[in-house]
């Protein structure tokens, strides 16, 4: 920092006095401030030729002082300007509670050759005079960027998912920048660019030097097949793009159904017989059903089997014919019973429940058939007998 109070061995007593009474003082209290202070965090910077410095500018000086503003000393050719609230400042009134937020802006020319350059701004005012030197190093390459970046920029699911990106938007030059958001992606995606912590908002001011998070969400249609999709999403503003290149691996969804060809749902069984149930398996998602397992509920004492416990693979959209065997217990009485059929991996599972109703045998039908001929005979053996009797 080059600063210069001018008034003599006078002011530079009056320095030490008040700052030796700012340390004495207890808690809370404030000392008085006499005369003006002209400073910056940044008295040195480079700067690339075209492009813009700015420097924050700090006065102190007794409240309410009028404080005229002026450039010392600059660079030919150089447009330099202390602004504040978007105007050009010339004079400030010091409100110590309340200061406005000034800056110095200083216009390189595009031609301006590289090496280093000087800059004095001049604090006038009844109480006292500052200057600050400021020091610009025109280089190549040195005027900062913007990056929008993610830390994972790879997201993979299936394609009833929705894909949330978290990116970081990182302003490095010298001035605050207002970003507009956008994005492109395929065809019938809807994606979703906004701050992070906003619902609506579609742009971002960003200030110099400072970043922000980004938030991207991506939601492909529900029959998006497998496959990997890449998306971009942008930040422009003030002559500035960044951008970040995303990437969806969709699984594709996953979907099935699993039911009988002629979708009745109901079937009749013998006790202690093997009945064949014809199913098909249909994968009505857009991904694969890779390692399909078959399996059963039934009642107690049954045997429920399948012509194939397993699938290695049903493409999508592939239609499998199935075949359940199911054998009801040797004393299971007539009436209707509920065996659940399943199919499942890990991604998805299909259901059917299929009511067995189970019927008495027709062997055991003749046989009680037989036992009623044979009584009715019987009695009419004893009545043919005895009767005469």
């Amino acid at each position: 920092m080059f600063t210069k109070l001018v008034g003599g061995a006078g002011s530079i007593l009056f320095l030490l006095a008040t700052t030796l009474g700012v340390l004495t003082m207890p808690a809370g209290a404030q000392a008085a401030i006499s005369g003006v202070w002209l400073s910056t965090p940044y008295a040195g910077v480079a700067v690339e030729p075209g492009e813009t410095a700015s420097f924050p500018l700090a006065i102190e000086a007794p409240q309410g002082t009028r404080v005229g503003l002026s450039i010392g000393e600059a660079p030919e050719g150089w447009s330099v300007s202390v602004r504040g609230g978007g105007f050009v400042v010339d004079e400030v009134i010091v409100d110590q509670e309340n200061m406005p937020s000034l800056k110095l802006e200083a216009k390189v020319p595009a031609e301006e050759p590289q090496g280093a350059y000087r800059i004095v701004v001049v604090a006038d005012a009844d109480a006292g005079r500052s200057s600050l030197e400021l020091d610009l190093r025109v280089a190549e390459a040195v005027g900062g960027s913007v990056t929008l970046a993610s830390d994972f920029p790879v997201l993979k699911g299936p394609s009833d998912a929705t894909f949330t990106f978290d990116l970081n938007l990182d302003n490095q030059t010298p001035e605050e920048i207002q970003f507009s958001l956008d994005s492109r992606g395929p065809e019938g995606w809807t994606i979703e660019v906004k701050p992070s912590g906003e619902a609506r908002a579609t742009t971002l001011t960003v200030a110099g030097g400072g970043s922000s998070r980004v938030s991207v969400d991506a939601r492909p249609p529900a029959d998006t097949p497998a496959g990997t999709y890449p998306l971009t999403v942008e930040a422009i503003g003030s002559g500035v793009t960044a951008s970040a290149d995303l990437t969806v691996e969709v699984t594709g969804s996953y979907s099935a159904s699993l039911s009988t060809p002629d979708q009745r749902l109901n079937a009749d069984v013998q006790a202690g017989r093997a009945t064949e149930v014809p199913l098909v398996l249909v994968n009505t998602g857009s991904a694969p059903l890779n390692n399909v397992q078959l399996s059963a509920t039934s009642p107690s004492g049954w045997d429920v089997a399948f012509d194939s416990t397993s699938l290695a693979t049903v493409a999508a959209g592939d239609t499998v014919q199935l075949t359940a065997i199911i054998t009801p217990s040797n004393d299971a009485v007539a009436g209707d019973y509920v065996v659940t059929l399943r199919s499942s991996v890990p991604e998805v599972k299909a259901n059917v429940e299929l009511r067995a109703t189970v019927k008495t045998s027709g062997l055991w039908g003749a046989v009680g058939l037989g036992l009623i001929v044979a009584a009715i005979i019987g009695l009419g053996v004893v009545f043919q007998r005895f009767g005469r009797r």
